[in-house]
């Protein structure tokens, strides 16, 4: 009797002595986790984040929008770049000339999505990325009449005839199926 009697105080003392090292393991661990965040993957570029959080909503994260709705990026956007006129057109966008961003923020987003998303189009001059001083002076004249349509389908004309374009440019909002 007197042994069972030892064995189970030595049985309760290992039982404590276990959940106390359990509970100061976990201590232990929640204090590194709390100095060492988790890098769950290599981080995005800030022009990435900015395009994302200001124009990721409508266009897509990877630059493919909602057919119908509102003009796919993946593939297309760098086609713009072909002609000054198609340049100037798309910084001059109403949702682009006066976004919130900076004209730095502006400048590193376009270039991301005309080089990154937007893919120049081949046979065409080499495009030089956006400068900070060009995308400041083109915001200053947003694209603001009622007429954007329009105008948006004579910039693509113009495009279409100096540069081999996708044919879902000439289409305002067409979806793009080809993958890059």
């Amino acid at each position: 009797m007197r042994m069972r009697a030892v064995n189970r105080r030595c049985a309760i003392g290992v039982g404590l002595v276990a959940g106390l090292m359990t509970l100061v393991t976990a201590a232990a661990l929640a204090a590194v986790a709390r100095a060492q965040p988790v890098q769950t993957g290599i981080p995005l570029p800030a022009a990435q984040v900015a395009y994302l959080t200001s124009c990721g909503g409508c266009h897509g994260i990877e630059g493919r929008s909602a057919p119908g709705s509102v003009p796919t990026l993946r593939g297309l956007t760098g086609s713009f770049l072909c002609t000054r006129q198609g340049r100037n057109f798309i910084i001059r966008l109403p949702d682009v000339a006066l976004t919130q961003l900076s004209d730095r923020s502006l400048t590193e987003v376009m270039n991301f999505v005309v080089f990154d998303l937007g893919a120049p189009v081949a046979g065409g001059a080499k495009a030089a990325p956006y400068t900070v001083a060009e995308v400041a002076r083109l915001r200053q004249h947003p694209l603001t009449d009622t007429g954007l349509t329009a105008y948006r389908n004579q910039v693509v004309a113009g495009l279409a005839s100096r540069c081999r374009v996708p044919p879902a440019l000439r289409v305002y909002a067409a979806p793009v199926t080809a993958s890059r």
